[in-house]
């Protein structure tokens, strides 16, 4: 599905070749999805907690998603390869 994105955000995740700052982000959110769903999984959390640390988990993966598909939407309407641009 087509995001309808201002100008700002056209031009901050349209960028052109590698960004320290966008990996480093990523690379970030990454972690954290990693150590929220060994938390939430773990054996020793039960019931409300785990639905709670469920709830965590999915809202920084939906962080996650969408900064990825700002990115992939913006190089397409600025006319940058995926293969090429998108890290």
């Amino acid at each position: 599905s087509t995001i309808n994105m201002t100008q700002k955000e056209r031009a901050a995740f349209g960028f052109a070749g590698k960004s320290i700052i966008w990996d480093q982000v990523i690379e970030t959110i990454q972690q954290m999805q990693e150590q929220m769903w060994i938390g939430a999984v773990s054996g020793n959390i039960k019931g409300e907690d785990r639905i709670h640390a469920c709830g965590q988990a999915d809202g920084v993966n939906l962080v996650y998603s969408t900064l990825l598909q700002f990115r992939q939407e913006a190089l397409k309407l600025n006319s940058l390869t995926e293969e090429k641009d998108l890290a």
